[in-house]
């Protein structure tokens, strides 16, 4: 699966969240705001709940995907690993096929135990490309995986901060096909979620270079 359609079902469950907003919470550890997943309750059992002051906001979950400068880079690393992994697997086969091409060119003037060593040689080869294979496979779902994480930290630390004030109790994903059907554009809030994601981004690859060049 690419990473990108993997993370609009991440976006999905991210933004479809309530943030308590006007008053701290009083049962929380550390003062955190904790967003809530919307299940059951519908936007108006939680508007009454809200004094029906309920202020939501919404962001185009494809636009953010398309244009988060983390998951272009992300989606670009693991495109270039899929390429390595291409070409290691394709020099490892070359290997074994010419291994397995000069056993059988010898097979005509071999006695039976040297027939039963380069059996045993070719089936030691295939179990090789296997292991070799599963291994290269292994490394690149974990480190898809950790990229996935990565994007999930860093799209709820930006949300808690952005909302740090209290002033949204909802922000949805609008997506085609998503379970929100219609909204008035003037809760449409993208450009700012994006806008910031990507300056948080931007300053955090800026942080790195500067430790880097002043260790």
């Amino acid at each position: 699966m690419y990473l990108k359609t993997t993370m609009q079902v991440i976006l999905l469950s991210l933004l479809t969240a309530v943030f308590v907003s006007c008053n701290p919470p009083t049962e929380t550890s550390e003062d955190q705001v904790v967003p809530k997943i919307v299940q059951s309750e519908t936007i108006d059992t939680v508007a009454s709940k809200s004094g029906n002051n309920l202020k939501i906001a919404y962001i185009y979950g494809d636009s953010v995907n398309n244009r988060y400068q983390f998951l272009l880079d992300a989606e670009a690393e693991l495109e270039s690993e899929r390429k390595r992994i291409d070409r290691r697997m394709r020099n490892k086969l070359e290997e074994a096929e010419k291994q397995a091409n000069i056993l059988q060119q010898r097979a005509p003037t071999m006695n039976q135990s040297e027939m039963q060593e380069a059996q045993l040689l070719l089936q030691n080869l295939d179990l090789e490309m296997q292991q070799y294979q599963e291994k290269l496979a292994n490394d690149f779902r974990k480190r898809e995986s950790e990229l996935q994480r990565l994007y999930i930290d860093k799209v709820n630390t930006f949300l808690d901060d952005y909302n740090s004030n209290g002033q949204y109790d909802m922000i949805f994903n609008y997506q085609q096909g998503g379970n929100l059907l219609w909204i008035k554009q003037a809760y449409d809030i993208t450009d700012e979620v994006v806008a910031g994601l990507n300056k948080a981004y931007e300053d955090e690859l800026s942080m790195k270079k500067s430790e880097k060049s002043n260790p």
